[in-house]
């Protein structure tokens, strides 16, 4: 699927997408990980982790924290979910 079909089925333009494959914009908000996990065809549950783990990884960076994997990131996430249940 190329990035103006994604934008398309999404209600977004093909601009933002590319700048969210790219990594240049913020993570998006959850109502548009919902549409792209709904267009994509793949785990709302998974995006929606990533999603937060990529807000917690942009906060953390701003605040002088860097170069935590992804992996260890995810794994926050779901220990913040899980406390919070």
């Amino acid at each position: 699927m190329t990035q103006r079909q994604l934008a398309k089925k999404c209600g977004l333009s093909a601009g933002y997408v590319a700048l969210l494959e790219t990594g240049i914009s913020e993570p998006p908000p959850l109502k548009t990980c919902r549409r792209l996990a709904r267009a994509l065809g793949v785990n709302w549950e998974e995006v929606r982790q990533r999603s937060f783990a990529a807000r917690l990884k942009t906060w953390l960076k701003r605040e002088g924290f860097s170069g935590i994997p992804e992996t260890e990131l995810l794994d926050l996430v779901r220990r913040i979910e899980g406390a919070s249940r």
